[in-house]
């Protein structure tokens, strides 16, 4: 293991640190960072970066140090290092810009005492300039990409100028061919001005976003209109390209960066006119400029090659390896194993997310895919109660320091899990770092459940911009047409029906449950009514519930059931009526199937299973600014005549509708226009046969397409 440290002290030093280690992860070294060195207050992003490559402890026999910006050493860097169990196998190495002789002859000698050896000293400064500047306090070394290049080339272009209108035009244009894919690196303020200016259209990453490595795979060309000097991670990024042998096209004003290397084509110096240049001289010579790169000056002095004489305890070449490994492949008279799924659904009110996962993975082919599931604590026996394996992750805690904390934990845990498995599937409307990163880093397949119906008032500017990280979206719809709309634009997003659990009982079975309850309750009764208004995370429904008991215990034809998931926040007065029952669960299906009459919230899977199981229903629509606009969806079926509708402060309004369903007549006229509704057919299976077709597209595309496939469990 490279045991590596830097002698900085600032944020901008372990930023550098985190971003070398990574290039020497991605060519093939086991290297590490003693998370005691790591100083508090990073920025959130740093955090992410450092977090794979960090260890606890002292360093092995076999182990070699690692010093960047040695010509910056000073004496607190200096007793850390003595205070380490230095091994004496190896050598050292240090890498720093010295500005003399003198000072590198002093920086050795201080390390010889605290090391107990003489290191190996790497003068960065009298180094060949291969790309502009190297980093003076790291060295920029390349490594190449794992993937083969698109089909349709990527084009990276790095920092345009895009306050004038005229560059801003001619990106939205360049991004418009069907030629290029376009995306854009600049640094954080830029990039969302832009998004707020224009959307998120075109994907745009800022130099923080991912680390070098991951950008790589997802570049065929560059194109850039700022120097590289004095910013380390666009140098490794194009370090990383050189070596891969990706065209490099220098817009720069002066074409400083191709006077100095020779992987440069010197390109033009505004946006309008990159377009045409690219297609006339660039984009159908790609294969030759590759191979004119890769065997340029300035790619020999970036590889790691440079350097391996310095690292004697492993190789740099790293054994290649298809960019979407086949966990599946048949291998010499083996049977092949099944390819993994991933789904994480988000910890959201309830277990809504969850439920929805369960229930695609339950249609997907499970003689070839094996789904497992990543899930928050509060779902992990609901996961398992479905017969999938599931890692739990850590949820968010007050005792946490940093809200994103829990998620850091899970980034680790979701690498680990993703390292078997080609595709992860997400359920939730903003999407994690740890999920944005776990698909990026390791070349996944990211499927994006992106239910609609988002608030007005809500921002979902950060969770449409890492939309780019998936190849595709799926969007169950909502039973009513008026209530979907289209977030984001593209072949990669599909529509499917509305993803709902359907439980259907026979009239025997049903009056069967319904005696059961009667005798497990002690109390017979003609109507059945369950309460479903929440976990108590949105909004406290604590008085709504125990208005609804109020009015049913004045009833002696009732049996109210409050059914709240596992999880659920009680109040010790639901437990005070001899007319209602509290009945924690997971499977509130069977329950609701046997009812007569359910006051619920109007979220997405208690209102479809309301509509799809021709149940009549109430609804309390929760309000909460994160959560979807549940009054919406309740409207559009008041008004079809399929429910009511009751505000949570109207409580009169339900006593009196509660009367008009148990004794208008109304829950009998309810059902009667559900079962006149033509509703759109389930997406259960279209969901997980779009899955499929992404995780293993060749196999799944022998199969009948989504299109001509019926509806329901094949």
């Amino acid at each position: 293991m490279l045991w590596c440290e830097t002698a900085g002290a600032q944020p901008q030093d372990f930023e550098d640190l985190a971003v070398f280690v990574s290039q020497l992860g991605a060519l093939g070294h086991d290297a590490r960072i003693d998370q005691r060195s790591v100083p508090p207050g990073l920025s959130r992003n740093a955090q992410f970066d450092l977090a794979p490559y960090l260890v606890d402890g002292s360093p092995e026999p076999d182990d070699q140090v690692v010093l960047v910006a040695a010509h910056r050493l000073g004496d607190e860097k200096l007793a850390a290092l003595r205070r380490l169990t230095i091994p004496r196998a190896r050598p050292g190495v240090a890498f720093g810009s010295f500005a003399t002789g003198q000072a590198m002859i002093a920086a050795r000698a201080k390390l010889s005492y605290v090391l107990g050896q003489d290191p190996r000293i790497v003068d960065l400064a009298v180094e060949g300039r291969a790309i502009d500047e190297l980093g003076r306090d790291c060295p920029v070394i390349g490594a190449p990409r794992r993937g083969a290049p698109a089909v349709r080339p990527r084009l990276l272009i790095v920092e345009p100028d895009l306050r004038e209108r005229r560059q801003a035009s001619a990106l939205v244009a360049l991004a418009l061919s069907r030629r290029i894919e376009v995306a854009v690196l600049t640094d954080s303020k830029a990039k969302h001005a832009w998004i707020a200016a224009h959307g998120t259209s075109i994907p745009f990453y800022h130099y923080g976003e991912t680390l070098p490595s991951t950008l790589t795979e997802r570049v065929d060309l560059l194109a850039t209109f700022r120097p590289l000097q004095k910013n380390y991670r666009l140098q490794c990024l194009v370090a990383n390209l050189a070596v891969s042998g990706a065209a490099l096209l220098d817009g720069s004003e002066d074409h400083g960066i191709a006077k100095v290397s020779d992987a440069f084509i010197r390109g033009p110096v505004d946006l309008p006119s990159l377009g045409s240049f690219l297609f006339s001289d660039i984009t159908a010579n790609l294969d030759e400029i590759g191979k004119q790169v890769r065997s340029s000056a300035a790619a020999a002095r970036l590889s790691g090659a440079r350097v391996a004489g310095l690292f004697p305890s492993g190789p740099f070449e790293r054994t290649t390896a298809p960019l979407f490994p086949r966990t599946g492949a048949r291998s010499a008279g083996m049977e092949p194993s099944l390819e993994r799924i991933i789904f994480m659904p988000t910890n959201g009110v309830g277990l809504g997310h969850a439920q929805r996962c369960t229930l695609v993975a339950a249609e997907l082919d499970r003689t070839r895919f094996d789904p497992v599931f990543a899930v928050f604590p509060s779902c992990t026996r609901f996961v398992k109660s479905y017969g999938f394996d599931a890692m739990p992750l850590v949820a968010r805690s007050p005792l946490h320091a940093q809200t994103h904390e829990n998620d850091l934990s899970n980034y680790l845990r979701l690498r680990a899990l993703a390292d078997a498995a080609p595709t992860l599937v997400f359920d939730g409307g903003y999407v994690f770092d740890s999920v944005y990163r776990t698909i990026l880093e390791n070349c996944m397949r990211g499927v994006w459940i992106r239910r609609g119906l988002w608030r007005t008032e809500q921002d979902n500017a950060i969770a449409l911009d890492r939309e780019k990280a998936f190849v595709r979206v799926i969007v169950p719809t909502e039973a009513f047409d008026e209530l979907n709309s289209s977030y984001s634009l593209g072949t990669h997003v599909r529509a499917v029906g509305p993803v709902v659990q359907r439980v259907t009982l026979n009239a025997a079975r049903r009056a069967e449950l319904r005696l059961e309850l009667a005798k497990r309750y002690g109390w017979p009764f003609d109507h059945l009514v369950i309460t479903q208004l929440g976990a108590g995370v949105a909004a406290d429904r604590g008085a709504q519930i125990q208005a609804t008991c109020g009015i049913l215990e004045r009833r002696r034809d009732v049996l109210h059931l409050v059914v709240v998931w596992p999880t659920a926040t009680l109040q010790p007065g639901w437990f005070g009526w001899s007319r209602s029952r509290v009945v924690k669960t997971h499977h509130a299906g069977a329950l609701t199937a046997a009812a007569d009459l359910c006051i619920s919230a109007a979220g997405y899977n208690s209102f479809h299973e309301a509509l799809y199981c021709g149940l009549p229903a109430i609804f309390l629509p929760q309000a909460a600014p994160f959560m979807d606009d549940q009054r919406a969806r309740a409207q559009a079926a008041r008004e079809r005549g399929l429910c009511a509708l009751v505000e949570p402060h109207e409580l009169m309004t339900l006593e009196r509708e509660i009367g008009r369903y148990l004794d208008g007549g109304e829950a009998t006229e309810v059902r009667r226009r559900i079962a006149a509704l033509d509703l759109p057919p389930p997406g259960n299976a279209d969901a997980a046969a779009l899955i499929e077709e992404v995780t293993h597209g060749d196999a799944t595309m022998d199969r009948p397409s989504v299109n001509d496939r019926s509806a329901g469990r094949r």
